[in-house]
């Protein structure tokens, strides 16, 4: 089943009050974490190898500490809020996405590794942070699993 059928799973979560860290500078670097993960995230969307979904749901997370406002403009953001508000129900990342991220990503890499980058430190290191990429896109539920089980 296609996830906007079940939108009515996952429209509670924009109901969902931020928990706003009291502490100032707590707020202030937060929000300032959050605007830099949702820069790359929308940047995500247009470049390809930078994972867009993934500093998007970062910058959530940010947010909800420390910006009420910015969170509930995330979640009601007409092309990030269905993916975040499906993801926070628990129903995970579509599986078109998750092998889109993981191809657009190592793709990315091997360019930067193979023609970019002459640093065998600075290869490992891009590889190694592809590897983690990967085990968490593969380890993060799949919606369409999740939803079968609904």
């Amino acid at each position: 089943m296609a996830l906007n059928q079940h939108s009515d799973l996952v429209d509670g979560i924009t109901d969902r009050q931020p928990e706003v860290m009291s502490s100032r500078v707590g707020r202030v670097l937060y929000a300032a974490a959050g605007f830099v993960a949702l820069g790359l995230g929308i940047a995500g969307y247009v470049l390809p190898g930078l994972p867009g979904t993934m500093f998007i749901l970062l910058a959530v997370w940010f947010f909800f500490k420390s910006n009420a406002r910015m969170y509930h403009w995330v979640l009601n953001h007409p092309r990030f809020g269905p993916t975040v508000r499906a993801y926070r129900a628990g129903h995970g990342i579509p599986r078109r996405i998750k092998a889109l991220a993981i191809t657009l990503m190592w793709t990315s890499i091997t360019v930067s590794v193979v023609f970019a980058i002459d640093s065998f430190p600075l290869r490992a290191v891009l590889v190694v942070l592809g590897l983690i990429g990967t085990a968490f896109i593969l380890t993060r539920p799949t919606t369409e699993t999740v939803l079968a089980r609904a």
